[in-house]
Order: C-alpha cells, then sequence, then structure tokens
C-alpha cells in the first residue's frame, strides 16, 4: 500500500530527487536541470509517496506569491505511472495549500508545439487533474523547449 508524508529533512529531499529523476530519463535528461532541481528542492514543500519503505516518487511545492503556488518538480517512477499516485500527490498538495488560502496551482511543462510523446502524456495527466494551458513561451527555456504554463484552481 502507498502512503504520502511530508518531508523536511533536505538530504532526504534532495536524495529521493536525485534517486527518482535519474530513474526518469525521458523526462529528466539533461544532467544540469537535475543538479539544480536537486539543490532547490530544500527551498521547498516536499512531499514524498512510498511503496512500503521505497520512496517511489514526489512532489516539490514552490510558493510564488500569497495567491500562487507551482509545482517545482514532481517525478514518478515509471513501474508505477498510471497507478493514481501522481492525483493523490496533486490533491494532497491542494489540501495543503487551500488551508494556507493559496488560489492557484500552476505548473511548468515542454509545450505543445514541441513532439516530444513524453511530455504529451505530461500534459495529458495535468489536464486529467484540472490544470489548464494558459501560454506557452519560449523566453524562458528557449525555443527548443517551448514552456508551457498550466493552471488550476486550488480545490
Amino acid at each position: 500500500m502507498y502512503f504520502i508524508s511530508m518531508v523536511s529533512n533536505n538530504e532526504e529531499k534532495e536524495k529521493i530527487t536525485n534517486d527518482i529523476l535519474r530513474g526518469l530519463p525521458e523526462w529528466f535528461g539533461i544532467e544540469e536541470s537535475i543538479v539544480k532541481y536537486v539543490n532547490e528542492v530544500k527551498n521547498t514543500d516536499f512531499y514524498a509517496v512510498y511503496d512500503s519503505s521505497l520512496p517511489i516518487g514526489f512532489i516539490s511545492i514552490k510558493s510564488n506569491n500569497v495567491f500562487t503556488s507551482e509545482i517545482y518538480v514532481m517525478g514518478i517512477l515509471k513501474e508505477y505511472h498510471n497507478k493514481g499516485i501522481g492525483k493523490k500527490l496533486i490533491r494532497k498538495s491542494e489540501e495543503v495549500l487551500k488551508m494556507n488560502d493559496y488560489k492557484f496551482l500552476m505548473v511548468k511543462t515542454l509545450g505543445e508545439s514541441h513532439p516530444d510523446k513524453y511530455y504529451k502524456s505530461t500534459r495529458e495527466f495535468y489536464s486529467k487533474v484540472g490544470f489548464y494551458p494558459l501560454e506557452e513561451i519560449n523566453e524562458l527555456w528557449g525555443k527548443e523547449n517551448p514552456c508551457l504554463i498550466m493552471a488550476k484552481l486550488v480545490g
């Protein structure tokens, strides 16, 4: 049975992030990005999902302002995809955000104009859990990696 736990220990956050992102090369194949995520998750709210004692996924949430938080990075090991785990992580995050009076949750992902099939499934996942596309921009990650900003109301 899976369970979700908030993680506050920075070393544990970093280890979980590193281990899971390195297990997802189709989504996280750029070394400098992995290193940045691993270093930055300590500045975020962090929830891990476990299968017994094994971390199999996580979500890292950062606050952008008093109204909006953002999924900084999220990952679930491939063998656990399509089991409702991502949906549970989003719900858990929303519960906490709602208790703290946040109104919006956003996420940045690879845009629709990029043909990557893995990120197509990522966008489909976010749509299924209530996110709407707001805008695709090239200024953040460059023209070769268009950034799609998606958002949803909290709750």
